[in-house]
């Protein structure tokens, strides 16, 4: 166990996300139809609304809503595209329920059009490292953003120490998010597993997970439900949605490493497999 856990709240414009001796569960919602992992299920808009209904009774606290998939090899969207996938569903969610709601996005204009329809946090994998107005939209809306390193952006970085790059790179990211105008109280960090690192190193990156917290400043959110990394820890071949039991066993290893949030697809069982982790260990 670490001592590098995150206590205290994240502003996400009129909502304060807490954390403390729980960790916090969001649920992923592809609004895609070529997701790596859900092949398009939440394609149609009423499956897309069963399927947040589900996710909140079964214990996400916040719901994190995609338009364009970032698997390996993606292929971009139209801003346009991006927009007409994901603003009814942000709309509804909105009207609907009482959650956070994220965008997983690394376009500005996109993450206006979400913040316009009511989202709470800008899920940026490339944190405000690619787009140069993210980080002042972000601001005017008094929103929060999850900030996550990302190998890809510069090259892929396997030959490099992956943690003195991260802290370097998520020091960057955090810089261009202050001289925006945000405060701490409104980040989120992301070590990036899967995101042009090998295999090796996004187990580092899992293990040493608390020292990219900058000494317990920022909650740390690990995300690797269904890829390829929980997979080669398998002694067997797996599809995406097989991968659920091998996932939850790495976000708890992350917890236990200074993890306070995770990102996961199947909210039920790692939400009950929190409940025992976090009363067993977690709680004094």
């Amino acid at each position: 166990m670490t001592d590098n856990y995150y206590t205290g709240s994240v502003k996400c414009r009129d909502k304060l996300l807490a954390f403390g001796k729980e960790t916090v569960c969001m649920g992923i919602l592809n609004v895609t139809p070529d997701s790596f992992s859900d092949g398009g299920r939440n394609y149609k808009f009423t499956d897309a609304m069963m399927n947040v209904k589900a996710m909140i009774e079964d214990g996400a606290k916040v719901i994190d809503v995609g338009g364009e998939s970032t698997r390996p090899g993606y292929t971009e969207i139209s801003v346009d595209e991006e927009l007409s996938r994901i603003v009814p569903v942000v709309e509804a969610i909105r009207d609907n329920f009482d959650v956070v709601i994220s965008i997983d996005t690394y376009k500005s204009k996109v993450a206006e059009g979400a913040l316009e329809a009511g989202c709470h946090i800008i899920n940026d994998i490339y944190g405000f490292m690619y787009d140069p107005n993210m980080a002042s939209v972000v601001k005017k809306y008094d929103a929060a953003a999850i900030l996550m390193f990302n190998c890809r952006r510069n090259g892929e970085c396997i030959k490099e120490d992956i943690i003195d790059r991260a802290v370097r790179e998520l020091d960057g990211s955090i810089r261009r998010a202050h001289e925006a105008g945000i405060g701490d109280d409104h980040l989120i960090l992301d070590p990036g597993v899967g995101f042009g690192t090998s295999r090796a190193q996004d187990i580092e990156l899992t293990r040493r997970i608390g020292e990219l917290s900058f000494e317990g400043k920022y909650p740390m959110l690990i995300a690797c439900s269904r890829k390829r990394t929980p997979s080669v820890l398998l002694p067997r071949e797996t599809s995406p949605d097989q991968r659920d039991p091998v996932s939850i066993g790495m976000a708890l290893a992350g917890v236990a490493c200074g993890a306070s949030m995770v990102r996961v697809h199947n909210v039920r069982d790692t939400f009950d497999a929190l409940c025992g982790f976090d009363k067993t260990v977690r709680e004094e």
